[in-house]
């Protein structure tokens, strides 16, 4: 037999389906059956029957009178969402420079004996002395604390991210404290900031071939005392290094630099960047990219765990280990 029902119905008739099958070998008119089937289909409780019992199932429970009371304390103007049961809680706030902070809070069944595990978008652990008696209320504190705590960090990071075109992470979030721009063609800095003085020199790995990249590190080794903590990082780097930082897009200037594989012409794959460089022509490649580029040449040779074989864009000699 075949019936048409709306969605609610059809949720439930699959529910019920072995038992609503045994019946209709047993039933001997159609009228027998849609009884039995009215019987079946009425003693399964609807999914809004279903969330009013498991609600008052939670307000039997201590723990869920005491995470409640420990909300209210809070306040629910700082709660964005919960969960149906209450075993994960969502809370935002927006610090001095109207930055908004998600931090996400899952509740244990022992709470609040048992400490709750907490999430967020943070470049160190969120760490908070766990108190029963306040509950929510110490990890809130000690979250808004941290906050403070980094916001010269954020500061430099975000007019960093507006005044230069980075490279590495593709999508800054707050927990990243490394940055990679683009100085020329082909040549790129890694900056590491330091949490605790992020107007300070950060840590400097330049990246690109040996013959662009040597006079920078050695100008960098000469010069890195005249770092002036009260400048921006990109005007430091523009007077210690000597060059001009390619600025974001938003310039209108990017149009003329290039940062992409030659193979290519992507710059991430699989979060990879065109790290490895030719010493004659300074393209850049993926190792991937140049590893099945040289393994597609006739005159290419292997030797251990290394390829030879010419450059895609000057011809000349190139290598690369092969990718693991």
């Amino acid at each position: 037999m075949t019936l048409s029902t709306d969605i609610q119905l059809s949720c439930i008739v699959n529910s019920c389906r072995p038992q609503l099958l045994e019946e209709e070998k047993k039933c001997s008119t159609v009228l027998e059956y849609l009884l039995k089937f009215q019987k079946i289909c009425s003693s399964i409780p609807s999914d809004e029957q279903k969330e009013e019992e498991e609600y008052l199932s939670l307000l039997n429970k201590s723990h869920f009178k005491c995470l409640l009371s420990h909300l209210e304390a809070i306040g629910w103007s700082k709660v964005t969402n919960v969960s149906s049961n209450f075993s994960t809680i969502t809370f935002e706030t927006r610090d001095e420079k109207e930055r908004s902070h998600i931090l996400m809070v899952n509740v244990k069944a022992g709470y609040p004996q048992e400490e709750p595990v907490v999430k967020a978008d943070l470049p160190v652990e969120l760490e908070f002395s766990w108190s029963p008696v306040e509950g929510l209320s110490c990890i809130l504190t000690a979250w808004q604390e941290l906050l403070a705590s980094l916001q010269a960090f954020w500061d430099v990071l975000d007019e960093l991210d507006e005044a230069v075109l980075v490279l590495d992470p593709p999508s800054p979030a707050r927990r990243h404290t490394t940055r990679r721009i683009l100085l020329r063609n082909h040549v790129s800095v890694q900056l590491t900031v330091s949490l605790v003085h992020p107007h300070s020199l950060p840590q400097c790995h330049l990246l690109g071939t040996s013959r662009l990249v040597d006079p920078l590190n050695i100008r960098l080794t000469e010069k890195y005392e005249e770092w002036d903590p009260e400048r921006s990082i990109v005007r430091n780097l523009e007077a210690i290094l000597g060059v001009s930082v390619v600025r974001s897009k938003t310039g209108g200037q990017a149009e003329e630099w290039s940062a992409e594989c030659a193979v290519c012409y992507c710059l991430h794959i699989e979060e990879s960047l065109p790290d490895l460089t030719c010493d004659h022509c300074s393209q850049a490649f993926h190792v991937q990219c140049l590893y099945e580029w040289l393994c597609g040449l006739t005159n290419s040779r292997q030797s251990m765990n290394v390829i030879f074989g010419e450059c895609p864009y000057c011809t000349q000699l190139i290598s690369c280990k092969v990718p693991a």
